[in-house]
């Protein structure tokens, strides 16, 4: 017979019954067997069923890999109310603003969560790309369980985390790419700059050869030798025209 207090508030409670048989053996050796029987009690009243999803978290293990790895969602079930609860949960990981989910198959059901028990739950979903940033999203939808073993769903419950997801290797080997590219590209260009200024110089010489080759030869300077010419005819012409009047 059990006794329930008249404290007790409704809900569901635990307990457990041992039962002890003393027996007698050869030798003044005594034999306790017991055995254990656990039994649910159920208080009648009110009864408010909860189940709440506390702490979710997000993580990444593919950190060091080539783009892919396993994310894995994480959170705690925490029943709240007075009732024993189970739990149907589905689960997904997807990118920044829901790119590329990716479900999480069948998760196993909780089941038994007493009043006030805390049920840490995992689920790891393989092959998920680096996306930088990962969304992981659960669905619970808590189960009354009743005396008699039936099962009643509830509304559903959600829940959201957040978590990085950078391929540092895969991010680590692209910027490698990116400066070798940017340097071939910088001493491309720098060579380039290069045979034009050569080039640039060379048209100038000889630009500058063929101006000074073509350059004609200063004239003398014959002012003074017009000036003796000039003058020495006129004198001539005048001394033979007094020779013939003469």
């Amino acid at each position: 017979m059990v006794s329930v207090p008249t404290t007790a508030t409704p809900g569901d409670y635990v307990g457990g019954i041992v039962t002890s048989l003393d027996s007698s053996a050869d030798q003044g050796i005594s034999v306790d067997r017991r055995l254990g029987i656990r039994i649910g009690l159920r208080v009648s009243g009110a009864l408010a069923p909860s189940l709440a999803i506390e702490n979710p978290q997000v993580t990444w293990g593919g950190t060091w890999s080539l783009g892919t790895g396993a994310a894995t969602l994480s959170y705690t079930l925490h029943n709240t109310g007075n009732t024993t609860m189970g739990a149907q949960q589905s689960a997904t990981i997807a990118g920044p603003f829901g790119w590329f989910p990716t479900d999480a198959g069948d998760v196993a059901p909780e089941v038994q969560i007493l009043p006030g028990e805390t049920r840490d739950v995992q689920i790891t979903v393989p092959g998920v790309a680096g996306m930088l940033a990962l969304i992981g999203s659960a669905t619970i939808t808590p189960i009354v369980v009743d005396a008699s073993g039936s099962t009643t769903g509830l509304t559903p419950v959600t829940t959201q985390a957040i978590g990085f997801a950078v391929p540092w290797l895969l991010l680590i080997i692209a910027m490698i790419a990116i400066a070798l590219v940017a340097a071939a590209l910088w001493w491309r260009r720098r060579a380039g700059a290069v045979r034009r200024r050569r080039e640039d110089e060379r048209v100038a010489r000889a630009v500058a050869d063929a101006l000074a080759s073509a350059q004609p030869a200063p004239a003398p300077d014959d002012t003074a030798g017009d000036v003796v010419v000039g003058a020495t005819p006129s004198t001539t012409t005048l001394r033979t025209v007094s020779d013939e009047r003469a």
